[in-house]
């Protein structure tokens, strides 16, 4: 694993809009004076899948002034709409729309498929080319104000997960199964490809090669940050730490939906992977604990603070389910109906009153920790 070099990372899950509550987070912990010095952040090392992507991706870019970052971080988010992240004109979804329907219909006699998805989600590219400062990014990775930032995608032609890492050349890189790790200067496309989510947005053309949503093979994200030399590592998931309910006996309800079947991969692949791996780092670290770190014992222990949303926040997606798009609400509705695609709907209601919801809850969850995430950023800080 390395020798103890003490650095901070922050880690990000996905979760499409449901990123919104991470900004918040970054807020809370700002106004908590979790800013880090002029020039030097309270973050080493940051690492992000697909919307955590985009959101280290832009920290990245401010590592210099990270209150700054934050700022540009909630500012964005707050003034979201669907159609700075995916075209909502109903030409433009038409148009999508019926070539699935041609390829269903007809590919299997013209053996001729277009690429295709659900949404057209160029108009997010446009955003972060305008946000997002990459020449500021570059420029704090090669004077050490940042040591690394990581992005994880998928390669859709071979189904393995890469790593990219933007870091000074000679950077000690990593293997592990399944996984390429890839030095690089980390762009806009690299932020894109990180956050297309399957199904729903395209793939991303890298280097000759196609990529998708790095959830998808993140069986382990704290990983890239351990390597990298964290010793303290402060990850912010988007659902709420709420245990599984019991099972109850009834009426067999009615067979799921397609929207409802959608709404259950999305919560796999995005959100399961971050809690499965904060829990095997815990167990690790009560295993050093118990066993000691002598220099043969391959472990170290790693300071990890876990933050989640205090509420459901499917709930408030349903609440606000009227604001997403009319014509994106008539396709949903054709994959099921308004009560079965609530789920489905907290990932891609880009809306500015959702979003806000959502910062809100994240800066309000991080203030009643305060002590926690205090105590934390400390030097002898030791939470799990």
């Amino acid at each position: 694993m390395g020798g103890d070099t003490g650095r901070t990372a922050l880690v990000l899950s996905g979760g499409g809009a449901r990123g919104a509550y991470q900004a918040g987070a970054m807020l809370g912990l700002a106004e908590l004076g979790i800013t880090g010095r002029p020039g030097a952040p309270p973050f080493d090392v940051l690492v992000g899948t697909s919307a955590g992507a985009l959101n280290v991706g832009m920290l990245a870019a401010y590592a210099h002034d990270h209150r700054q970052g934050v700022d540009a971080l909630v500012q964005m988010w707050s003034g979201l709409s669907a159609s700075d992240v995916f075209r909502t004109d109903a030409r433009s979804i038409g148009s999508m729309g019926a070539r699935w329907i041609r390829d269903l219909s007809l590919g299997g006699l013209t053996h001729k498929v277009a690429p295709k998805s659900l949404l057209d989600n160029s108009p997010l590219r446009d955003l972060l080319n305008r946000r997002l400062p990459i020449a500021r990014l570059r420029r704090n990775i090669d004077q050490s104000v940042l040591h690394a930032l990581v992005v994880s995608a998928v390669d859709l032609s071979t189904a393995d997960g890469v790593a990219f890492v933007d870091a000074l050349p000679g950077t000690p890189l990593w293997q592990r199964r399944r996984w390429s790790v890839e030095a690089t200067d980390i762009g806009v496309e690299h932020l894109m490809a990180s956050s297309a989510i399957p199904v729903f947005f395209p793939s991303v053309p890298i280097g000759g090669r196609w990529f998708g949503d790095g959830s998808v093979r993140n069986t382990n994200p704290l990983s890239p940050a351990i390597h990298l030399g964290a010793r303290r590592i402060l990850t912010i998931g988007v659902r709420s730490a709420v245990g599984v309910p019991e099972a109850t006996h009834g009426p067999r309800p009615p067979e799921p939906t397609i929207a409802e079947i959608a709404g259950v991969l999305l919560d796999a692949v995005m959100l399961d992977a971050i809690e499965m791996d904060v829990a095997h780092s815990r167990r690790v670290n009560r295993g050093v604990l118990a066993c000691g770190q002598g220099p043969d014992y391959p472990f170290s222990h790693v300071d990890l603070l876990w933050l989640a949303p205090s509420q459901d926040i499917g709930e408030i997606a349903a609440d606000l389910a009227d604001e997403i798009p009319p014509i994106v609400r008539y396709l949903l509705r054709g994959l099921g109906n308004d009560q079965a695609t609530t789920e489905l709907a907290s990932y891609l209601l880009f809306d500015a009153s959702y979003c806000a919801r959502l910062i809100e809850l994240g800066r309000t969850d991080a203030w009643a920790r305060a002590d926690e995430i205090r105590s934390f950023f400390e030097p002898s800080g030791d939470s799990d």
